[in-house]
């Protein structure tokens, strides 16, 4: 069965029609080799099944079978155990799963957590301080390991030696193979997490498959929270995603001048629940609360008055050290040295172009 039906999804087979497949013949073997009337008597589109028709000649089996075993990938249906019921609750259920890594992951409480590409040094921050809390409160971090808020998810949960799962849009070995997506993939399984896809492992992205990818991330978990997100962006996919599918939507508030928090605005207004710390996410799922807040500045006592000066001026708005220096009516030499200080203390961010920020 195994061989057939990886066959079925080198043709790009959905999974409405997988089903509609396994539910009608015996086998998929026995699907393989099907007729085309056979196949629409199944119940499947006569345009798929002429698609079935046509391109099956094209996959050698046997071949292609030795080839996916020496991925070391494996996979999961609908109808193994390991198949999450969270996942099967929701419309369109992927039914093959590829994956590589901690299958038994996929059965845990998880928190998909979507944002922008473009992020800004604050959604950065927000990232490192809320996810690693909620992380190690107990819940699976979630995402699509894209570039941007997603891989700073993955890697924040990793940061502190816990699991995440990385839903991807392309195949497991296209992603593996991939120069950005590859070190991200390593980190994630050196640290006991999970790569899933219900694309066979050499099957590139399309701009059809992160939409579809999106509604598996939210399908997983208990509820999305959303980091930093245009109004019009592709995360709003899976926000949509989530609600279709009655499942709990968190934004964390953020510049009210920025693109990049026009949607997490948006969401608010909508009744999305808002986001300060990790609690409000941990409180939701009754999960134990930590002791933070992500707007509370640590109580530090200087003793030195240039630095304590310096440091109240910073803010999470980017500043120059010329300008800096004018503001705390300070010498320019003196400030980019008490800048430094305070940035191996871990209490400023040089962010770039002689620019910084509070840490």
């Amino acid at each position: 069965m195994s061989k057939y039906l990886y066959a079925f999804t080198l043709l790009n087979t959905g999974p409405a029609t997988l089903r509609k497949l396994k539910s009608n013949f015996n086998t998929f073997e026995e699907a393989w080799g099907a007729t085309k009337i056979s196949l629409i008597k199944s119940g499947i589109l006569e345009k798929t099944a002429e698609k079935i028709c046509s391109l099956r000649s094209t996959v050698n089996t046997n071949k292609e079978w030795e080839k996916f075993k020496e991925t070391g990938i494996d996979f999961i249906t609908e109808s193994d155990n390991e198949y999450p019921q969270q996942l099967r609750e929701i419309k369109s259920a992927p039914f093959i799963l590829f994956y590589t890594g901690n299958i038994n992951l996929l059965k845990k409480k998880q928190l998909a957590v979507v944002g922008t590409r473009r992020y800004t040094e604050y959604g950065k921050m927000v990232v490192e301080k809320i996810i690693p809390e909620i992380a190690q409160a107990g819940i699976i971090i979630t995402s699509g390991m894209a570039q941007g808020i997603d891989t700073l998810s993955h890697l924040a949960t990793t940061s502190i030696n816990q699991p995440t799962i990385a839903v991807l849009g392309s195949g497991i070995s296209q992603a593996q193979n991939n120069n950005y997506t590859k070190v991200t993939a390593d980190t994630i399984l050196s640290n006991g997490g999970l790569i899933v896809s219900e694309y066979p492992p050499f099957m590139p992205a399309t701009k059809y498959t992160f939409p579809a990818r999106n509604r598996i991330v939210s399908g997983l978990s208990m509820g999305t929270l959303v980091i930093e997100a245009g109004k019009k962006s592709g995360t709003m996919i899976t926000v949509n995603y989530a609600l279709e599918q009655n499942r709990e939507v968190f934004a964390v508030p953020g510049n009210i001048f920025s693109d990049r928090s026009a949607g997490t605005h948006h969401l608010i207004k909508e009744g999305a629940q808002i986001v300060t710390s990790a609690n409000d996410v941990l409180n939701t799922f009754n999960f134990a609360s930590v002791q933070s807040n992500i707007f509370d500045q640590p109580k530090i006592d200087f003793t030195n008055p240039e630095e304590e000066l310096i440091y109240k001026k910073l803010s999470l708005d980017p500043i120059t050290i010329d300008k800096l220096a004018k503001n705390c009516k300070l010498d320019t030499t003196l400030v980019s040295s008490k800048l430094s200080l305070l940035e191996m203390k871990g209490l400023t961010r040089n962010i770039g172009g002689g620019r910084f920020i509070k840490g």
